[in-house]
């Protein structure tokens, strides 16, 4: 392979794998990546010396001052999200940096500023990404990396050394660069495999010091969470015709949940059935006016949460307190619940939560995510410094560094476990509690609440009435998301009921609202997620933003809230394939054992492994922990302790008996022992070998000296350089002829017999 092109290539791709780890994050957007992927296809081309080249070199200036006016354009974008600025801007200036050095690639400096480029692209990934193809673009970066790194060395020699020397006689000769690097003699495809190989060795070192040492929470440096995804439809207010609309196509993954209720059906197929009648609440929203519906922020409706020194109960001020706070979760559906793709600090659960649970703070992290009330039964997400109490959220309030979490929630289905439910009468809740769900807004004409009134005719309980509007927007409303435009003075929700006719899931639950108010049945707008796909690999459900659904609840007097679903039915989008599920398992194991990997599930593998060896186990009787079995791991460490100094010692033995033997390091050789020991004799008598000098220089010299039995110390030189370097054989024979002919060498005392444990010459 050509050097220059093994080279621009291994660059190319290294680029690339960064890109990856960036867009594994979501953190720029396609026509970024579009246009830098268009420019760097380009640049291909314009290598040093070519037409292109020589015409990228007249319009040099052009660039530069398009790149200030770049760099001007990202700083602007900058500024304007301060304190907190976005990273967009920052990451878009880096990849136009790529593409403007993919162009100018003419020297050896500019090669190592891609790298650099190209590495700032992974850090970004790194701290943000959440997807488990960063770990494989990762690992392509790694090998590149090194790749690049080796090649970019070997360039720079070539560049800055013209002279080749061919042997030590023949004189120098000039050889230009440019036939250095377009020669196919420099690199091959052992020395990528072996560089390969190298760079995978360190990936696995990596991989083995990540899940042994000691982790810290990201809050140690960065202070918290961040995240990047987000979800239209769950902020603090919801306006008609953009949530339905914009998340109806989007398969992000907005959360995952384990639901043992499910896993003990008896087939998939029943799982699935089951899933279509899942609601995962979210939001709530009390207020409607003019196509929004916001939260009144009264504190009558302040969602209660009861500290029980476990899970977090969750009530409602106008619900029965229990004389038992966890006699609820008896009869609830368990939920352990992974929020992955929406930035909106809610607490999803499937409806109705009754209580949740978070996990202790991570080591290291100097904030801690925790419950906090919000309004209509709805529980959100706050960040506060470890220790700190935690007041109620304020209007408006917003967690902005919320990248997700893990929990678990009790749930019950108000239809299925009515039992559990605890509203009071309608006539004993205080008027100001009810108000804001009976609420009207003023820009609705009088034909809605005669609409209403005609609907509802003759039913005399809340129930009968919910029915009733049901029943009528069945038959007389159609579903869809294809919605033309009205006019711009009335109201959506009036508009939909006697023109339009035709609306997505929010028109629907808002029109159920505004009737069942305009009938005096209290209600109130939820947004959330309707059903889910089944995993049966990983054995949980992923929930995907196209669930997103809305619907009312109406309160029903004893039976407290109850949900009312007037969208249409509709048909649920595709489950998952086989090879779909085993990619989202690959997801969902590294959301929670990368992404998630902190130091408390170190302590729990740990104890999992001890567990399995016995090390927590105690001794029947005992009542605790006992040392037994460390002893027991005592004995097993000194028997695999005796075991290898058993094999060391018959290992040494079989090299000794091997006559004639000759290893790399000539360790057990007689001429080499003899070797050392006639250096050590020649050091005592004044002639000690200098650092410097090789054993045949060292020779040369005793025989200038005069020293006796010099000549045969030669004759012992040539023979040691043979086993030693050749690896060729030495009788011990001639070995004891030498010892004996060299027994006066530099000294009198004599020369210790072949087979004398003497070890090698440190100076050789």
């Amino acid at each position: 392979m050509r050097f220059q092109f093994t080279h621009k290539l291994a660059t190319y791709l290294l680029v690339g794998a960064a890109l990856g780890t960036l867009l594994s994050a979501n953190l720029v957007s396609p026509p970024a990546v579009a246009l830098m992927v268009v420019l760097a296809a380009g640049s291909w081309f314009v290598d040093p010396g070519t037409r292109l080249a020589a015409a990228r070199d007249r319009i040099a200036t052009l660039g530069r001052v398009g790149g200030v006016i770049f760099f001007a354009l990202c700083a602007y974008q900058v500024w304007l999200r301060l304190p907190e600025p976005d990273l967009t801007p920052i990451l878009n200036l880096v990849l136009f940096l790529i593409a403007y050095k993919l162009f100018g690639r003419s020297a050896n400096r500019d090669y190592l500023q891609i790298y650099v480029l190209a590495f700032l692209l992974v850090l970004a990934g790194a701290a943000f990404a959440q997807s488990f193809l960063f770990a494989v673009s990762f690992s392509c970066y790694v090998i590149l990396t090194t790749w690049t790194l080796i090649l970019l060395h070997l360039r720079r020699e070539m560049e800055e050394n013209y002279l080749v020397k061919h042997s030590g006689h023949a004189p120098s000769h000039k050889v230009g660069v440019a036939r250095i690097l377009n020669s196919r003699r420099v690199i091959g495809v052992p020395f990528l495999a072996a560089t390969a190989g190298v760079a995978l060795a360190v990936c696995a070192g990596s991989v083995i010091t990540f899940a042994l040492v000691p982790r810290v929470g990201s809050g140690f440096a960065l202070g918290g969470a961040h995240a990047r995804k987000s979800l239209i439809g769950f902020s603090d207010e919801v306006t008609l015709g953009t949530a339905g609309f914009l998340s109806s196509e989007d398969e992000t993954v907005a959360l995952r949940a384990v639901i043992p209720r499910l896993t003990r059906l008896g087939s998939d197929r029943d799982r699935e059935a089951e899933l279509d009648h899942f609601y995962w609440r979210g939001t709530v929203y009390d207020t409607y006016q003019k196509g929004r519906w916001l939260r009144s922020h009264h504190e009558a409706l302040r969602t209660q949460i009861e500290d029980t020194g476990g899970p977090q109960m969750v009530r409602e001020p106008h619900t029965r307190p229990k004389t038992d706070p966890l006699a609820p979760l008896a009869a609830t559906d368990r939920q352990e619940i992974d929020i992955v793709g929406i930035s909106a600090p809610v607490a999803f659960a499937l409806d109705r939560p009754v209580a949740f649970e978070i996990p202790p703070p991570k080591f290291g992290v100097l904030s801690d995510l925790r419950l906090v009330p919000r309004w209509s039964g709805e529980v959100g997400f706050q960040n506060g410094l470890v220790g700190e109490s935690m007041a109620p959220e304020a209007p408006g309030g917003e967690l902005r560094s919320f990248s997700g979490a893990r929990y678990v929630a009790y749930s019950r289905d108000p239809f299925t476990m009515t039992t559990a439910a605890s509203g009071l009468p309608l006539d004993e809740i205080p008027p100001p509690i009810m108000a804001p769900y009976l609420a009207l807004s003023p820009t609705l004409s009088p034909r809605v609440l005669q609409l209403a009134l005609a609907i509802t005719a003759g039913k005399t309980t809340a129930s009968g009435k919910v029915l009733a509007v049901m029943q009528w927007l069945e038959r007389t409303h159609e579903y869809s998301l294809n919605l033309a435009s009205r006019p711009g003075s009335d109201d959506p929700i009036e508009y939909f009921l006697f023109d339009r006719k035709v609306g997505h899931c929010e028109y629907f639950a808002s029109a159920a609202a505004v009737l069942l108010r305009s009938a005096g049945v209290p209600t109130r707008y939820v947004n959330g997620f309707l059903g889910g796909e089944w995993n049966a690999v990983g054995q949980y459900v992923t929930v995907r933003q196209n669930r997103a659904h809305a619907w009312v609840e109406a309160y029903l007097g004893q039976l407290g809230w109850m949900r009312v679903d007037a969208t249409p039915p509709l048909r649920p989008p595709g489950r998952m394939g086989k090879l779909r599920q085993i990619l989202d398992s690959v997801e969902f194991f590294w959301s929670r054992w990368v992404v998630g990997y902190d130091l408390g599930r170190q302590i729990d593998i740990a104890r999992d492994l001890g567990r399995g060896m016995g090390v927590s186990s105690a001794p029947p009787g005992s009542g605790g922990s006992t040392p037994w079995p460390w002893k027991r791991m005592g004995l097993l460490a000194a028997l695999l302790a005796s075991g290898a100094g058993v094999w060391i010692r018959l290992a040494r033995r079989r090299r000794r008996a091997t006559p004639g033997a000759v290893s790399a390091g000539m360790g057990h050789q007689a001429v080499g022992r003899l070797y050392r020991r006639c250096l050590e004799r020649l050091s005592e008598g004044g002639v000690p070998r200098r650092p410097s000098e090789t054993p045949r220089e060292y020779a040369s010299r005793v025989m200038t000296a005069g020293l006796e039995a010099a000549d045969t110390f030669s004759g012992l030189t040539d023979l040691y350089l043979q086993a030693r370097f050749g690896r060729k054989e030495i009788p011990d024979a001639i070995v004891a002829d030498l010892a004996k002919a060299l027994a006066r060498l530099g000294a009198s005392c004599p020369v210790p017999p072949p087979g004398a444990d003497t070890d090698l010459p440190r100076a050789a």
